[in-house]
């Protein structure tokens, strides 16, 4: 898909999503409707921050994991409910699914933009997560050894942020639509040993995926004018950086089949191990994927609505991800009760 609906998906990002759930019908794909999550709002660093979130009406374990979900810039929490239907999941595999608002929508990710409020009043957005943790762990025992984020865009740079300032408390992460900044790398030049993935597409006509600088439209037109948004490394560059730290580096390169049928072009996978402490940094590259959240869901209005591509299903293989990171803990502490 190209064109204005590539760019509405993420930076006018879900403006139309609140739409009344009347509208939801058989046509549409289920989701787990936002009237069934809890609005939540608590104060961090002297400012007031909301969030949904949502419990497993089924759940077998006492102490639950935990899943952060990042809209992009210019988005909301609301909204990143029905373009991940990343809740269906935490119903299915039994963790807590966590969509937090950004502060005037836009996240604190390093860059450093001179047209974010949240970049210009410098907003503690680490420690609101840290503050959010802290809040469920009083409704629900949260097992602290399986916190996670994944973010699209300016979310998926945040999410790198969240894994280098608060590495003790994020198990693993995931970025879509989103490189790493050069802005992080100054903030982190020495990364932490953690699991990340990266979903990217070769079209996306805002983030550059061989680097450069990030350019986002002023408005919603074919021809609109851009804004510069800071600096990137490529696609490659950042699995470089982010298993820069590793003891040993096991690398493999492999094609992944197309979700849909019709699509002949398979998607780039690399894989890179740290053969001594287990973790993992990988990255599909889609050839032709623009600025989107692969399988999400996307609608205009009543009449305009679908899936924004058939690439990959990006909320399966996210959690996957994280659950693979999971059970690798859990191994780690079982050997150590051994002995």
């Amino acid at each position: 898909m190209k064109g204005t609906i590539l760019r509405v998906s993420v930076y006018a990002n879900f403006l139309m999503i609140s739409l009344p759930f009347s509208f939801f019908c058989k046509s549409l794909p289920s989701v787990v409707p936002v009237k069934d999550h809890t609005l939540e709002s608590i104060v961090s660093d002297g400012i007031i921050r909301t969030f949904r979130y949502y419990i497993p009406k089924e759940r077998s374990e006492t102490k639950l994991p935990v899943v952060f979900i990042l809209h992009g810039g210019g988005g909301s929490g609301e909204g990143m409910i029905y373009l991940s239907r990343m809740s269906e999941k935490a119903e299915e595999y039994g963790f807590i699914a966590v969509y937090p608002d950004g502060y005037a929508n836009r996240w604190n990710d390093g860059r450093n933009l001179s047209h974010s409020l949240t970049d210009k009043r410098n907003t503690k957005d680490v420690q609101f997560f840290r503050d959010m943790v802290a809040y469920l762990d009083k409704k629900i025992p949260v097992d602290h050894n399986r916190i996670h984020a994944v973010g699209i865009s300016n979310g998926g740079f945040m999410t790198q942020r969240l894994l280098c300032e608060s590495g003790d408390l994020f198990r693993s992460g995931y970025s879509v639509a989103a490189v790493t900044s050069k802005g992080l790398v100054s903030i982190c030049p020495n990364p932490p040993v953690k699991s990340i993935g990266f979903i990217m597409g070769t079209a996306d006509d805002v983030i550059p995926y061989q680097g450069g600088t990030v350019s986002i439209p002023k408005d919603l037109s074919p021809n609109s004018s851009r804004i510069p948004a800071g600096d990137v490394l490529s696609f490659e560059d950042s699995l470089k950086y982010w298993s820069s730290g590793f003891s040993c580096k096991e690398e493999s390169k492999s094609k992944k089949r197309h979700m849909g049928k019709f699509w002949k072009r398979d998607i780039d996978y690399t894989k890179l191990t740290d053969c001594s402490g287990d973790e993992i940094v990988e990255g599909y590259l889609i050839p032709g994927g623009g600025h989107i959240w692969p399988n999400g869901f996307y609608y205009q209005n009543e009449k305009q609505y679908g899936y924004l591509s058939k690439d990959l299903d990006t909320r399966e293989i996210v959690i996957q991800f994280f659950r693979n990171t999971d059970s690798k803990d859990k191994l780690v502490q079982n050997a150590s009760l051994r002995n």
